[in-house]
């Protein structure tokens, strides 16, 4: 089974700020979407990696930190069930229009996502 490191996902309130922080302060390129507005959902990096950043009312924080590190897989199903199969925790399985993803923790508790 492959897993291969595609993006972090930073749950933030203030998109315009954080976006110009990882823009013009760090020199993070973002990268167009055009199924989703720029005030829910921004990538900035690379092809190889990406930082996501994603809007939410009430950002991960600590001790309920919902940030979290994405890895791409061909089949999330067979993922999921290999990962299942290796006493991993995991989620629903989601389908969407433009992808499906499954989220799952790690043995502290750290959540990552496995998306196709």
């Amino acid at each position: 089974m492959k897993f291969t490191i595609e993006r972090y996902i930073l749950f933030c309130k203030d998109m315009q700020g954080v976006t110009a922080f990882y823009s013009d302060v760090l020199g993070l390129k973002p990268s167009i979407r055009t199924d989703t507005p720029a005030s829910e959902w921004v990538e900035l990096g690379t092809k190889a990696f990406r930082l996501a950043l994603h809007k939410a009312s009430n950002p991960g924080s600590k001790g309920s930190n919902r940030n979290k590190i994405v890895f791409r897989v061909d089949d999330v199903g067979a993922a999921r069930e290999y990962l299942l199969d290796h006493g991993v925790r995991m989620g629903k399985h989601n389908h969407w229009a433009h992808a499906d993803a499954c989220d799952g923790k790690d043995p502290e508790g750290n959540v990552f996502q496995i998306t196709g």
